[in-house]
């Protein structure tokens, strides 16, 4: 059987999805793997072993550990959130007819938005202490409670408000971007080695069976399943 990367099934699946899915689920689970786990909208706890495929809903919670990794893939257009170690965030979104507004809650760690060029809706980051809004970009966002915030562009602007003084900035790529707690901000070249970097090439991984649930407007549920090699 021909090869197919991980990439090349999902935009397959998201066809099939963008038809049948049930309106309330927003993104899925592109890759996870080490100490990662969700907590549901409506549950009390997290719970470990994400799985490749796994739903998304608004108002879902991601946490990973030490090793922890994962992709989302938002259901729409493709826009992408990768997921660093030692990271914990609420995803949510709106669902309309024409396209989902997207925003990710982050109590603290490391993440990359790339974000497809948005013709409805709106994509923002809002962290303790700052709100990112962007229409159409990748950058990288650090963020830690006591020290602030660090927004590195990689391509594209992201625009960046500070919760505390309201003051706003620009951030283009190659740049840097910081907002503290106590209100100051600023915008300055990144350096050499300062920005994180993207996990090492995993289209290679061997992941041989996909599971997508379904759930019609009667609560009915079924599963679809692509196996490959």
């Amino acid at each position: 059987m021909k090869k197919f990367n991980l990439i090349t099934i999902f935009t397959l699946v998201l066809l099939i999805v963008s038809q049948g899915i049930s309106q309330d689920k927003i993104a899925l689970i592109l890759k996870a793997r080490g100490k990662t786990s969700i907590k549901r909208a409506q549950g009390t706890e997290f719970k470990a072993g994400v799985a490749v495929g796994t739903p998304l809903y608004s108002k879902d919670q991601i946490r990973t550990g030490d090793d922890g990794y994962a992709v989302i893939v938002f259901l729409d257009d493709k826009t992408q959130i990768k997921v660093r170690e030692n990271t914990e965030m609420v995803i949510s979104g709106d669902r309309k007819p024409e396209a989902i507004s997207k925003q990710i809650a982050m109590q603290f760690g490391t993440l990359k938005a790339e974000v497809t060029p948005l013709k409805k809706g709106e994509f923002t980051i809002a962290t303790p202490t700052s709100v990112a809004s962007v229409k159409g970009t990748v950058f990288w966002v650090i963020s830690d409670p006591v020290n602030g915030d660090s927004f590195y562009g990689v391509s594209g602007s992201v625009e960046v408000t500070n919760n505390e003084s309201g003051a706003t900035i620009l951030v283009g790529a190659n740049q840097t971007g910081k907002s503290t707690p106590n209100g100051d901000t600023g915008v300055e070249t990144t350096e050499t080695g300062d920005a994180p970097e993207d996990e090492p090439d995993e289209e290679t991984e061997t992941i041989n069976s996909l599971r997508i649930q379904f759930q019609n407007s009667s609560g009915e549920t079924k599963d679809l399943r692509i196996d490959y090699k």
